[in-house]
């Protein structure tokens, strides 16, 4: 099975710091991108935050346009500053109090109602800190397919580990061996580490 190298940092998603000055851009195609790649990044967290407060459909709907509105408000005056603090910080703040302004007294943490909770966008750190991870493995689980999709390799992970399916099943349908379809899984899991503590330390660092 042929070795691929993992993409770069630059490959992989723009820093905020690049982001954030792209979606200050004059309206027009740069800028389109941009929110189109923020929202790519962010809803999803977003989202399933609010799922795993108990959320309605809607109203995680319209907790992400909230919180996807205020920020384009804020985009042309808002200078991304490391040294105050944690972008998903802030984002954890814009989202918390959305979920509170939308749907406070139907989401939940530990039994109580989001509204009726003392800090909440403290007490619900480990529940945010929780999805923000389960995302960054779906960045990083993007990256590698469409790095890898081609090879043998992803396919026999894709089938044996992400699908669950028998490894004498996945081999047989593509022609190869069990022994290589657990090399594979090894292989694929390695890079997808890799990967994930790369996307880690790009968030860590910005």
């Amino acid at each position: 099975m042929a070795s691929h190298n993992l993409p770069s940092e630059s490959d992989t998603n723009a820093t905020h710091a690049s982001l954030f000055g792209r979606l200050r851009a004059k309206a027009g195609p740069e800028r389109e991108v941009a929110w189109d790649e923020f929202q790519a990044r962010y809803a999803p967290l977003i989202a399933g935050f609010a799922a795993r407060c108990g959320a309605s459909r809607q109203d995680i709907d319209d907790i992400i346009q909230d919180v996807m509105t205020g920020m384009l408000r804020a985009a042309d005056g808002f200078e991304y500053d490391p040294s105050k603090g944690r972008f998903r910080s802030f984002l954890k703040t814009c989202t918390v109090r959305a979920s509170i302004r939308r749907a406070g007294k139907n989401m939940r943490f530990r039994g109580m109602p989001l509204d009726e909770l003392p800090q909440a966008e403290i007490a619900v750190e480990p529940v945010w800190n929780d999805v923000w991870e389960q995302q960054l493995v779906a960045r990083a689980l993007s990256v590698l397919r469409n790095e890898q999709s081609a090879s043998l390799a992803f396919l026999a992970f894709e089938q044996y580990v992400l699908f669950d399916r028998p490894a004498e099943t996945v081999a047989a349908e593509l022609g190869t061996s069990v022994n290589n379809v657990h090399q594979a899984k090894t292989r694929m899991t390695k890079l997808l580490k890799e990967m994930v503590h790369r996307l880690r330390e790009q968030e860590d660092n910005e």
